[in-house]
Parts: structure tokens; sequence; C-alpha cells
């Protein structure tokens, strides 16, 4: 089998892709180059290449029997699964266009052609419509079963008589073309193919909301049948349909599923009778993605399908779409109204840039094997046979301007060049002169010239023959071209218009820096001879005073006898750039605005002209450089000086072609706009200004990303190589330090982590203590035995028995290690995040061999806790502008055996699956401290930051969930709703609520067999979900099952084997913090849920009944006893109390309801108080403090007063043990609500009364216990201490204080009186301390922050590895949502570094002049009542701020708390413009300025003595020595510099005027031009050197024009008013 060509496609940004297929491999190439192939299993079907999304990457689509092989250019692939046969394929401009293979039966009733708009897209059914339906705003088009509209919905395209041939889309806009043979009418048709949806570029936008629509559309068909569905799956870069994964490949199959579409669950292959009825039955909003619109049909009938009928879209010279089809031997070409404009016989034809590079024309061979070109496909087509040797038969295909050409006889494809080179001076001439002729008449123009134009040889030649053609109306060249008629007549007729317009050009191409000096000339001379040839005298004469040089006597062309001379009918219109420059700049004069092509309609009163595509271009330059002088002259905003030169593409690009003098103006208004620019000002003109520090500040997404350069920090040096015993404590610390400096690293810290601890903590090793303290994989090194054990007997049991509590302190470490490095690791994103798991490994005494711990306890927590860990320390910038692509990337690969086969690779993989739930959980929890409200940025940036799981799809989800695993589960409800918090997203509370069985149709919660860890995690998830919204709805679900609490205790149903099981009481909490959470802070304003009474419902819940009066089943029941119990303010056994409890504190948290406060107050008598369980006093205690949030006070007064009177310690007795108890539960409830109200405050009274109570726990925690009592005093204490070691580094949180650190350091050993709990407490509070690496982040202090801390540092802790009892494990790292930056940073926006010598002024709002300076990095300062924002730096630019309140600057800056400044090297006129430069065009200006009056003071001037530059010099000259004086040019010592040069070169140049003007032979000639005795003769030498004589004066010396002159004579002689003139000019 031979290697054949199967698809084609040819992009302008990555080359021409070719597929070919040989036997079962098909090859991609790029531009010649082999990139990947790929080996088919099955039969190919179809081949092409498509692009998919806004991102328009090349895919290589392969179509197999059942299969769809999308295969991404950057690696990645996919594998859809085909519902129906496939008969032809076509790709669309961002997706497929799919042709249904035809059946037997059912034809009318089943859809025909779909859409596939994305790999993760499922197959839309297309529509048909009507101009009004595409004309819709919302384009969110229903689809209708029937041809017949129902409801206003559009038909689905089921016919199956039209069969797909081809597409054609337009490279200008988004209009795509199908064309189509319908066998039934036996006619050709051509539809529109609209978009009416566009998905993102793999259909991850608004993927919620798509499983949202899924599920609806999936919700209520209980008479399909099931069949399999869309199949979507993921695969690595192996080339193998079918074949083997990577080891980080996925596999996604939703197979069965009732939420994938409606689509994947009905094989159109299959015979179903009522499918059309079963889809359309229902009212179901089934909305279309493509619609098409029919265009154009045949006229006749034909008897059978053309083969050679093709489609292609070219642009007309107005830039609109112009539809070519070829069907039989003929070409149609169809406008915008899809009305026929030309018909041409032609065998082959294809789209190519021939004349425009923005525009496509026609390349088309005729039956004669001629090659011919029709510009824009409306105009007569030229012939290109010169081009080409022999017949052509057809077209293969064209890239760009090139064609590739089959001829006739011949084996091999001819490249042929397509283009007419026409130069840019040309393209504007002609575009110009859109503007003034009819659009009928440009098009017959534009053939003319570039009929003449393709025989051009050279530039001389060129500008030869488009003068011929505008003079002449023939080019006078073999072959020669004339023009039409109608042409000839309307430049004619318009022959002041189109002179205007040519200045315009003429005017723009001489502030070109590269445009050659012969070619100005040459258009100089293009205008006097068509102000000649047309009778335009005055205006001639007006073109000479300006300095246009007229030609010499061999350049000078006659005019054919037959042409007729017009009159001078209208008056002199010039326009001059010089000339308006030097009048608006006058102080005294009138300003008015300079003309442009615009304006020539009304100058002259043309109302028939249409700007040919791109004509406003023409004359850019002139229109920037008078728009900044307009501006200038007016004194306007400075912000409006640049907006036109900001609002092109590369407004540097369009300074570096501006000469030099015109230059040096606009980047000295740049330099001084640059030091008074405000942040207000839009962002075009701040990138023009190169003021990036501006846009950074301002500015959601443009934030500096810049890596920093520091150099690597110092690390111990190990200098031994062998392992000895040491001696003494100091070698011991030495050892261990050496060891963990010698132990190979699995992460690096991020330049940003680096930078901060080499500023802050370069003076101690704190911070490399904290690390080694809190590494996972570092083995412990002990030199003595285990307390009380016998080591000589059996030593093994001694180590098992120390490892095993070495367990609980190295399983713990993860919590604290996921503080720590938060936010201090550069992601690669082509690469899986690594995984640190924790190691248990000792090296005792006297062995130099490392024992590993080795147990059958389940540790899949800890490992969920490494996998968060890991998730974490990505840098959260970085990780909020990841694809839900790269989740998958990090999943585990499966083992290939049986669990039976290979136990050991099964468990691994149990514990991958573990770490990689954590890792989904981490993923999610992203702060908000870059996102914003819609009023600041759109839709699409806020998808770009908002995180993986934001954007995750729906098959993604569902895959996760599918998996039936706890922890992935928990982890995926958790981060969806974190990721979510707050936004009420219905498709994330759909997800949530499938979790809870409650909220479940009956019978259906026993098929899922949910978890109560689950249950409590989607519980939760609703809460964070519908934070702070008082949604009814969710306090009525979540109130009912507080309520319930106690019915579902004996209603277990769980095995306690996965390790995600909980209890009733977790899913209890869950629910009241959801409560609270739903109504956070708002309990006073709960309006619209008023009488549900929260407060007395929950209120009654904790005295243990329901609501309103206890149920009479349970008083008879109960009688009495239960009755009384429930009337003592204390803790009943019930499941709710906590919840109920945390509700109460939650909705009234920081309102300072005193009535809510006393609902949870501690019992007064005596006998309740020691009956009351003590860790529920803690719990009403902490809700009490924090309801009274602004009562909470740094004081040891203020924690005696929270504690019950019975519990006060004097000096006169002694509390008994129980006592005790309930005192140090309540002393540690005051310092944890301390500790949330000034968290991250560093507050200095705080910190010393949670210490001082810190050492009087630890005390009572470390004394011996030697009864019952005081082993529960001892446990007690202990509990207490995890909470107030908490407490103490929230106050010092990312500071890193040292006196804490010094006992959190002291709780880090082995102890066999210390649980997993107390460990992961004191672990977390060394992971607070020093947050982030310490330093950069801090806890945040609001409401929100203060609830999610309270459920992340619930203070009860878990005793063992799976303990989930009374609260989630994974509910530990919630502390994410609440890291803020902790410093003030000022950064150098172009490479990231920190500023250290900036200073920032802070500006009160009530005093002007007041101000506070500080010095970054310090801890965020307060800026309420600050106004404006200062920032000075050495070799910075001044930045200023405005920071008033409600603007959105003051609250980016309060999130983000890093400023950004400029350097003052990076000016923007740096390489741009140069003095240097500047100075050298002064010198040559003086020069020729001297050269030429030296030749005009010869009797007889040589031939070339006119040098027109000079004039043009000298007026540029003495415009930017006007401009000087305007406020907006910037006064340093640079430009005083130029300026200074400016003015002497001037005066240099102006002397030497004067002394040519004062010669008598000038003098003659002054008064011969003011009489009007000199005719416009300009053939000889002598004539012109008496024009360039006075185009010089008048460019110097403000001489009077000659009609103003003669009238002065009527006053006093000629030759008084000449000395008068001489003796009195002035600048």
């Amino acid at each position: 089998m031979e290697r054949r060509l199967v698809a084609r496609l040819d992009d302008v940004a990555t080359g021409s892709h070719r597929a070919h297929i040989h036997e079962s491999t098909v090859s991609w190439t790029v531009s010649g180059r082999f990139l990947r192939c790929y080996r088919v299993d099955s039969a190919v079907e179809h081949v092409t290449f498509a692009q998919f999304g806004s991102e328009a990457v090349v895919s290589l689509c392969i179509f197999g029997v059942d299969t769809l092989a999308i295969y991404y250019c950057t690696g990645e692939s996919f594998i859809v699964a085909l519902p129906f046969g496939v008969r032809r394929v076509c790709a669309l401009q961002r997706g497929l266009l799919v042709q249904r293979a035809a059946e037997t039966s059912f034809a009318g009733s089943l859809p025909t052609l779909f859409s596939l708009l994305g790999p993760r897209s499922e197959f839309k059914m297309l529509g048909i419509g009507r101009a009004t339906d595409l004309d819709r705003t919302s384009r969110q088009l229903l689809l209708s079963p029937t041809p017949a509209r129902i409801d206003g919905a559009v038909p689905v395209f089921n016919d199956p008589n039209v069969v797909l041939l081809c597409t054609a889309s337009s490279r200008c806009s988004s209009a795509q073309y199908l064309l189509c043979w319908d066998a039934n009418v036996r006619r050709h048709i051509v539809y529109q193919c609209l978009i009416a949806e566009q998905p993102d570029a793999l259909a991850d936008s608004d993927a919620l909301s798509q499983l949202s629509s899924i599920s609806q559309l999936s919700a209520s068909r209980p008479r399909m049948s099931r069949q399999p569905s869309l199949s979507v799956r993921r695969t690595s870069v192996v080339p193998q349909l079918g074949g083997s994964r990577r080891k980080s490949g996925f596999t996604s199959a939703v197979k069965n599923d009732r939420r994938s579409s409606m689509l994947g669950r009905v094989s159109f292959d299959s015979p179903a009778p009522n499918y059309a009825a079963d889809i359309f039955r229902e009212q179901r909003q089934m909305r279309a993605e493509v619609v098409l619109q029919l265009c154009w049909s045949e006229r006749r009938q034909r008897e059978e399908q053309c083969s050679d009928a093709q489609l292609c879209v070219v642009q007309a010279s107005t830039g609109a779409d112009v539809v070519c089809v070829l069907v039989g031997g003929t070409v149609v070409t169809l406008d915008a109204a899809f009305d026929e404009v030309m018909r041409c016989p032609a065998v082959s034809m294809a789209h190519v840039r021939a004349t425009r590079p923005e525009l496509d024309d026609l390349l088309l061979v005729d039956a004669a094997g001629g090659l011919l070109l029709s510009l824009g496909g409306c105009a007569k087509p030229l012939c290109l046979n010169h081009r080409v040797t022999g017949d052509i038969s057809r077209i293969v295909y064209t890239a760009g301007d090139s064609a590739a050409l089959e001829t006739n006889g011949q084996p091999t494809i001819a490249l042929v060049s397509t283009q007419v080179r026409i130069s840019r001076l040309a393209r504007s001439l002609i575009d110009s002169l859109s503007f003034v002729i009819s659009r009928s008449v440009i098009t017959l123009l534009w053939r003319s010239v570039v009929a003449s134009l393709l025989y051009a040889d050279t530039a001389h030649d060129e500008m030869a023959r488009l003068s011929s053609l505008l003079l002449y109306g023939s080019d006078q060249r073999e072959p020669a071209t004339t023009l039409p008629a109608r042409v000839k007549a309307e430049l004619r007729d318009r022959a002041p218009a189109v002179l205007f317009a040519f200045m315009l050009v003429y005017e723009d191409t001489a502030l070109h820096r590269y445009e050659p000096p012969d070619r100005v000339a040459k258009l100089g001379h293009l205008l006097l001879q068509f102000a000649a040839t047309n009778g335009q005298t005055r205006t001639h004469q007006a073109l000479l005073r300006i300095g246009l040089v007229p030609p010499a006597d061999s350049e000078t062309t006659e005019a054919p006898a037959t042409r007729q001379r017009a009159v001078d009918r209208d008056p002199v219109i010039v326009p001059s750039l010089a000339k308006w420059a030097l009048s608006i700049l006058d102080a005294d004069a009138q300003p008015q605005s300079f003309p442009t092509l615009e304006h020539i309609g009304n100058l002259f009163g043309i109302t028939d002209a249409e700007p040919v595509f791109g004509a406003r271009d023409s004359t850019k330059l002139l229109n920037v450089t008078a728009n900044v002088l307009w501006q200038l002259a007016l004194g306007r905003d400075p912000a409006l000086v640049l907006r036109q030169l900001a609002s092109d593409k590369a407004p540097m690009l369009l300074l570096r072609q501006i000469t030099i003098d015109m230059r040096w103006l606009l980047c000295s208004v740049i330099e001084t706009m640059q030091q008074k620019c405000v942040s207000s000002w839009p962002t075009s003109i701040l990138t023009l200004l190169g003021r990036h520090d501006m846009i950074s500040n301002t500015n959601e997404t443009a934030v500096c990303d810049k890596n920093i350069a520091l150099r690597r920090l110092d690390v111990l040096a190990n200098n031994g190589n062998g392992l000895t015993e040491p001696k003494s404590i100091v070698e011991i610390c030495d050892k261990v330090l050496d060891q963990h400096a010698e132990r190979k690293r699995t992460w690096t810290q991020s330049p940003r982590a680096r930078e901060f601890s080499m500023l802050v903590f370069n003076r101690d090793l704190r911070l490399e203590e904290a690390e080694r303290l809190l590494d996972l994989s570092a083995p412990t090194y002990t030199t003595t035995a285990l307390d009380g054990a016998d080591t000589a007997d059996d030593p093994d049991r001694t180590k098992s028995q120390y490892l095993g509590l070495l367990a609980r302190r190295v399983l713990a470490l993860p919590l604290g290690q996921s503080l720590l490095r938060y936010s201090s690791r550069q992601l690669n994103p082509q690469d899986a995040l690594p995984i640190d798991l924790p190691v248990v490994a000792a090296q005792f005494r006297g062995n130099k061999a490392e024992s590993t711990w080795t147990s059958d306890t389940d540790v899949s927590w800890p490992l969920f806790h490494s996998g968060v860990a890991a998730a974490l320390s990505v840098e959260r910038d970085q990780l909020r502008r990841e694809h839900p692509s790269w989740v998958l990337l990090n999943w585990p690969t499966e083992p290939a055996d049986s669990p039976q086969d290979d136990p050991n690779a099964m468990k691994e993989f149990d514990a991958a699956l573990a770490s990689h739930a954590g890792f989904l959980l981490g993923v999610g929890l992203l702060p908000r401290d870059l996102e914003t409200s819609d009023k600041y940025d759109t839709s699409e940036q806020r998808r770009n930051i908002s995180g993986p799981l934001s954007n995750m799809p729906p098959w993604q989800t569902f895959k996760y969930l599918s998996k039936r695993h706890g922890l992935t589960s928990i982890a995926l409800l958790l981060g969806c709703a974190c990721a979510h918090r707050g936004t009420m997203n219905s498709s994330v509370s759909k997800i949530l609520s499938l979790h809870i069985p409650n909220l479940l149709p009956p019978g259906s919660s026993e098929l899922m067999l949910l978890s109560y860890g689950t249950q409590a995690a989607a519980m939760l998830g609703l809460g964070l979900l519908f934070m702070q919204s008082q949604n009814r709805r969710m306090v009525e679900v979540m109130l009912h099952e507080l309520e319930s609490a106690e019915e579902v205790r004996s209603g277990s149903r769980l095995d306690g084997v996965d390790p995600a099981e909980s209890t009733a009481e977790c899913y209890s909490l869950a629910s009241g913090f959801s409560l609270g959470l739903v109504v956070l802070g708002c309990g006073l304003s709960t309006k619209t849920l008023a009488d549900l009474r929260l407060l007395d419902t929950l209120s009654s819940v904790i005295n243990g009944g329901r609501s309103g009066a206890a149920p009479a089943s349970r008083i008879a029941k109960d009688g009495a006893e239960l009755e009384a119990f429930a009337s003592l303010n204390i803790s009943s056994s019930g499941l709710s109390n906590v919840g109920a409890v945390a509700a109460i504190g939650l909705a009234f948290l920081g309102t300072n309801y005193r009535l809510a406060a006393q609902r949870l107050a501690a019992p007064s008598p005596l006998q309740q108080l020691r009956t009351a369980d003590p860790f529920m006093l803690l719990w009403k205690t902490l809700m009490q403090l924090l309801i009274m949030l602004d009562h909470i006070q740094p004081t040891s007064a203020w924690i005696e007063s929270t504690v019950p009177q019975a519990c006060v310690v004097s000096a006169a007795n002694t509390l008994a043990p129980d006592l005790y108890r309930i005192r140090i539960h309540v002393v540690a409830a005051a310092c944890f609500a301390l500790a949330l109200k000034f968290a991250g405050t560093e507050d200095p009274q705080a910190h010393s009364i949670i210490i001082e109570f810190f050492d009087e726990l630890e005390l009572a925690a470390n004394r011996p216990a030697l009864d019952y009592e005081s082993s529960l005093t001892r446990a007690a204490a202990q509990s207490c201490l995890d909470i107030v070691c908490v407490s103490a580094a929230l106050v010092h949180a990312g500071s890193g204080d040292i006196a804490t650190m010094k006992r959190l350091r002291a709780l880090h050993g082995v102890n066999a009186h210390r649980s997993y709990g107390n460990h992961m407490a004191s672990h977390m509070a060394l992971g607070i301390l020093f947050l982030g690496g310490g330093a950069r982040f801090t806890i945040s202090r609001s409401i929100q922050s203060i609830a999610l801390l309270l459920i992340a540092l619930f203070p009860r802790f878990p005793q063992h590895y799976t303990d989930n009892c009374e609260h989630l494990q994974a509910w530990r790292h919630l502390w994410a949502l609440c890291v803020v930056p902790r410093c003030l940073v000022v950064r150098d926006v172009s490479t990231g570094q920190m500023c250290r010598d900036a200073v920032v002024s802070l500006v009160d709002s009530a005093n002007d002049k007041q101000a506070t300076s500080i010095v970054p990095p310090v801890p965020f300062p307060e800026i309420d009542s600050v106004r404006t924002i200062r920032v000075s730096a050495p070799g910075y630019m001044v930045l200023s701020l405005d920071v008033s309140p409600g603007s959105h600057t003051r609250d980016l800056v309060s999130r983000r708390r890093v400023l950004y400044l400029q350097p003052q090297t990076s000016a923007p006129m740096q390489g741009v413009a140069a003095l240097s430069q500047y100075t050298e065009w002064l010198t040559s200006t003086q020069t020729r300025v001297n050269v030429l009056c030296t030749q005009l003071m010869q009797p007889h001037p040589i031939n070339d003595v006119v040098d027109a530059s000079a004039v043009h010099a000298i007026r540029r000259l003495r415009i930017c020595v006007l401009a000087m004086h305007s406020p907006f040019v910037a006064r340093n010592s640079c430009v005083d510099g130029w300026a200074e040069e400016a003015y002497l070169a001037w005066l240099k140049v102006r002397m030497s005027v004067v002394a040519l003007a004062r010669r008598d032979e000038t003098r003659r000639l002054l008064v011969r031009y003011w009489t009007g005795s000199q005719q416009p003769n300009t053939r000889t030498n002598a004539e012109r050197a008496f024009y360039a004589t006075i185009a010089l004066l008048y460019s110097v010396l403000d001489l009077p024009a000659p009609s103003d002159a003669m009238k002065l004579t009527q006053q006093v002689p000629i030759s008084q008013l000449i000395e008068h003139v001489l003796d009195t000019c002035f600048l």
C-alpha cells in the first residue's frame, strides 16, 4: 500500500501540517519535518486536522469505526466514543462537523449533522435557522424536533438527502460556510454556519454549569433504555490508538452513567422507532451550538453531484467576505448579501494572498490551463500565465502567497508565487482614493493598478507606471494598461479632492524614516503634475511654496493630445503639517484640527465613497503626529495627548518609523507624561509610558511573575565521612545537623520564599531548626533506650515500642509541614507533583543501620495529610492558573496485576490513592486574595485565577466519584466547595446534595451506602458553598439534621473498615458548622429566617429537646427525670449538642448579642458545675466569648473574669481536682478566643498572657500521675495544652517568634503520654509560627477566617490515626482559606526583586500634609484612614496610588499587600530616540541648508541644486523649537540639552536664510513672485531654482501670501514692505 496524503492544514502560526497514512500508521509532519507517528489498530475511516477552543492548538483527528482519537501537537490526546457511524467529516474554525452515516429506516426522524466543539464536549445536533435567529443577542438557540417551530425554537437538521461536501472559513471573520448536495432537489446548496455558543479551549469553562445542564437533561427519562454512553478518555503521549499509557496517564470512561449527555445514552445505529418521540416528548430545553442558514442554491437542476465542487472564501477590497462556489466548471461569487457578483468559467480555484497581506484573492484555473487572479472575487480576472510554464490542470493547495500547481504531462508539482509586489506608498495612494471616488470605481481602479504593477520590475518602474495611470489614464508601458472611462471621468471631476488625499499621503510619507528620499521626491512630482494637468494653477503655486520641488526636464512627461485641461474651479486647500503646526503652536492663533482622510467627504461634498479595508492606516504616522501636536496646543488632559498613539497595536514600532525630529518630540512628551501620569489612566497609555508599576498595582492579572535571582542559601558543611559514636550533647546536636544537611531534599523553596528567609532569619538558624523538626523523612537518632524497659532481655521489643511511639509523632508531621511549606514551591506543569510521605525510622545507639516501623495499622489519613501538604506547598498564584488536566497528571498508576497476585502493589496503590486524595483537597484550598467582583474583571479572567477544581469538567468529577473511594470523595467534595465558597453554585450544590441521604429520594440512600465521613464532608461543603447567604432551604435542612441527630445514632449500617468512616457525632458537628456558616455573623439580621427562631430552636436542641416542647412520647418514656435533666444548663449526652453550640456561636459571631451569649453561659450552682462535661464547658465558653468578640481584652483580669467563681484560684484555698480541670478548660477557651481575635497581630500583651498559661499547663501536664484523679488532671492539662500552644502560635503567626518556638520544641520529643493528636497540635502550632517559611504570610482576622479557623483548629484532636469520631481530620486544613500576606512589600516590576531602600508614605485622608513613613517589608499597616500611598526609592520612579475608601486599588492593595515600582532606567524612549541621533540630524539640517543657500546664490544654479528635504527639515526644526515651550515637554537635563541644541541650530539656519533674503537678486525674485509675473513653468533649472528660493524663504520667514502682499503694497511701496518683513521677522 502506497503512502498517501489524507489531511492538510496551513496554519499561519505553526506552519503547514500534513497527515499521511501507510497501511496502519498515520504520520504527522509540520512544514516538512516529522512530528509524530500513530499506529491504528482498527480501520481508519476519516482523518482531518482541527482546532478546538480559543487557543487554536492544532490537533489531528483520526476516525475509526466506533472511536475518535484526537491528538494535540503538544502531546495531549483524547479518545472519544462515537455514538453513530460517520459518513463525512469537515473541520470548522474551532471544532468539527460530522455527518451521520445514512440508514435505511427512520431516515427522516434522526438528526444527520452534528458538531463537536471540544474533545471533552458532546456531539450536538445542528439547527436550521433564519437571519432573525442568527441575529439574537444571546444566541441561546433551542432545538425543535420537527421542521415546524415549537415555542420559537429552531428545527433540527435531519434531512438524509443532503450530503456534506466541504466547508470554508473566512480568514478575516468568524464566518463559516458549508457546501452540500441535495439529492432531493438535485442542486448544490451553500449554508452559512454560525456557532451559537463557543466553548472554551477544552470545554472546561463553566464545567460545573454544564454538569447542571446535563443532569437536567437526564433527570426524568425513565422510559429510555440505557445504552453505552459517550466515552472520553485522556491518554498519554504514546502514539498508539488504544495502546499503552505512560506512568501518569489517565483513563476516563463515563460508561452507563445517567449524568452523561442524552446523545451518549442513545445509540443512533440501534433501531428505536420511538427515538424522536422519546427525545422531544417532554419539554426539554436543548440548546444548539451550531445553526445553519441557507445562503445560495443552484439555478438549474443536475443529474448528479459534481465531483469537482469546491468552496472558498475571499475578501473584497472593503474587507467583506465573498463566497466563491465552483460547480460544473463555473465559479459563482456571492457578496455579503449572498447576491451573485460574478460568473467565470474555471476548473479549479483556491484563495491566495496576492495583493494585500490581510485579505485573500481568488486564484483560478480556466479550461485552457491558464492561471487567473480575481481581486477579491469581484473583478475580471487577471492573467498570470507569464509566471507559469505549461498548461495547468488544477491547484493542489495554497500557502500564503504561493500556490502548488499540477501541470499537464508533468509528474511533479510546481510551486508558483502569486504575489503582486506593491509598495506601501503605492497602496497608500490607492487606498486614499477610496475616500474620494465611489466603491465601484475604486474596484476598477484597483484592478487596473494591479494589472499594470504586475509587470513592474523596480520601484522606479512602479512609481512611473502609477504616475502615468493617475495623470494620463495609461501607463505607457508594455503591456499597456488603460484606465476605464468611468475611472478617468471621476478622477477628473474630483481632481481637487484627489489632490487633497494625495497631499495627505505625501505628508505621511515625509514622516517615514525609512522611506527613500527619491520616492518622496517622485511623489512630490506627481502632485505638481497632477495639479498642472488638471488646471489647478493656484494649488500648483501653493504646492511650490510649501517646498515641493518640480521635476527636471528629463523627468517631465507630456500629456496626451486628447487630454483636456480642467478649469481652476476650487479654492486652494493644501494640507501642510508644518504650516498647520506653526499656526496652532502660536499663542495668539485660533487652533483648528488638522484635516484627515475622513474629512474629505465633508470638505468636498462626496457621499458615495466607501473606504477600503485598512485605508484609514494609510496616513497613520501623520494622524498620530498631528493629534499629539493638537492636544499639546489645546493643553488638554495629558491622557488625551497619547491616546491615539497608545491605541495602536505596536506604538513603539510606530515611533521607530517616524523621522528623528518628530520622534524626539513625541518621546519627550512621553517622558513627561511618564512622570505625571496617574493610575486611573487607561492601560494602553500606561503601557506606552512604560509605567508597568501602575498597571501591576491596579490590575488583578498583571502581576509580576518574574523569577527572582538570588544567591543560594549556605548550608552546613559535613566534614565527617563515617559514623562515630557521639559522646556529649554537643556532638549529638552537631551530628543531627550534619545528617540533616547531607540528606538530599525532595523540594526546594521558591525564590520568593528564600528571599524572605534570607531577609528575616539571616542571623540565626530558627527556620532551619523548624524545617528539621517537621521533616518527614529524616531518621531519628536516639542514644537512650525506652524508659522502664529491659533492653538486655528483649531489645527488639524495646525498639518496636519506641518506633510505635515515634510513629505518633512522625505521622502527625504532615499537618505542620503543610503550614511551614505553604506556597513555597515552584511548579512544573509538565510533571507530576512529588509527594513526600512520612518515614518512621530511627537509628539506635550502637547500631549503624536504621530501623523502620512496620505495622498493619491503617495510615491512610497521615498519607492524606501528606498529599494536602504537597498541594499546599505549590505557589498559590501559579496554582490558580493551572488547567484541570494537570490534576489528572498526578493520578497514581494502577497496578497491572490483580490484588491476589501482587498484594504489595495493591497496598502501594492504596497509599498513593490516599495521598492523591489529599492532593485534590489541597488544590481546592485557594484563598481569595486575588479574586475580585464582576465590577473589575471579566468572567474569563476570574476563570483563569480560580484554580483547577473550579474549572474541572463534569466527566472528570464523576470519574473521581465513581471510584467510590472514601478519602477521594471527601477531598473532592470539600475541594469543590472551597473553590466555590460563597457562590451558591447550583452544580456543586447538587453534587454535595447527592451525598446527603436526607436530601435524596426515599430508598436511594440505601443504595449509595455513604460513610458518615463522606456525609459530614458534603454537609460542611454546603455550608462553605452557601457561606453568609442566609439561604432558607439550606438552613432548614441543616436545622433538621441537628434535630434528628439522636434518631440516627442506632442507624449505623457501616462496618468501620473504611478510613473515611466516622460517627454520627461528626455528622452532627458538620451540620452545626454548616448552619453557622450559612448565617455567619447574621444572627441579628436574619429577617427572612425570623419565623424559624434559630436561637430558641438551637437552645432547645442543646438542652436535649426538639423545637418547641418536647415530644409526648419521650416525656412519657423518660418521665420527670428527663424533664429535670433538660432544665439543667449543662451538656447532655446527645449527639447534637456540640453542633448546636457551634451553630449559635457562628450565627452570632462578633455581633455582641448578650442574649445569645447568655444561652451558652456556664451553670452557676456548684453541683451542676461539677457534673458538667469539661469539654462542653470549654466549647460553650469559647462560643460565648466569640459572640462578644469586641469585649475580649488582652489582660489577665479579663481571663479571670471568664472563669466561674467557684474555680477562681486564690492564695487562701486550693481547688479540688474536678474544679481545677474545669478551670483549665475555661482558661484554654479564653486563650483560644484571645488568639483568634489577635491572630497575626503579634500583640505583646495577648502573647504574654497566653505564654503564662502555657507554662502553667505544661507544668500540670508533666506532673506524675499518682492516682486516678491525678491521671485525669494530667490528661485534661495535656488536652488544654494543645489548645494553648496553638493559641500562642496564632498571635505570632508567620513571625517565627523564638520564645514560642522554644516551648514548642520542648513538646517535640517522643513521650509515651503524648498521643497522635497531641503531636498534631504542637506540629500545627510550629507550622503556624513559621507559616509559609516565615515572614511571608499570616492569618486573617475577618469573621470568615475566625469561623474557618474554629473548624480547622477544633479543640479536640484525634487520639489515633483513624480517629474521626467527633471531628473529620480533613477539616484540619481549612486554615489555608484564612492565609493572607503578612508584610507590605515593595518589588521591582521588571525583575520581581524586593526593593530594600523603598520608603512608603501613608497620607491621611483628614490631613493631606500628615503622612506616616514606613520602610518595607513591615507587617501590613492599617489603611482605614489612608487616602494616598506614595512610594519612593533610589533609582525608581515615584509611585502615587489613590486608595480612597471604596476604590478598587485600595481593595487590591489590602489583599495582595505588594507594591510595584518602575526602574528609572526603563524609560520608554530608551532605544527609540537617542540624543546623539537628534544632534546628528541637527548638524545634517544645518549643512544642507547652508549648501542650498550657497548654491542658490550662484548666478547659474546647477541641475541638482534643489533639495526638498532641506525645506521640510527647516519646517520641522521650527516646530520642535516652538514645542519646546509646551508645558507637556519635560524639564530635565536631557530635554534641556536637546532643546538648547535645537534652538542654536535654528538660529544658525535662520541666519543663513536671512543672508540669502537680503541679496538684491532674492528681493527681485520675491517681488516677481508677489506680483505674479512668474508663470508656473518649471522645466528650466532657473525656474526651479526660483521656486526653491521662494519655498526656502517661506519656511523660515513669516512672509505674507502673494494676495496679502499685494494688498499691503497699496499702502506702502513694495521695496519698503520687503525691508520691513526682513527686519521684523520673528520666530
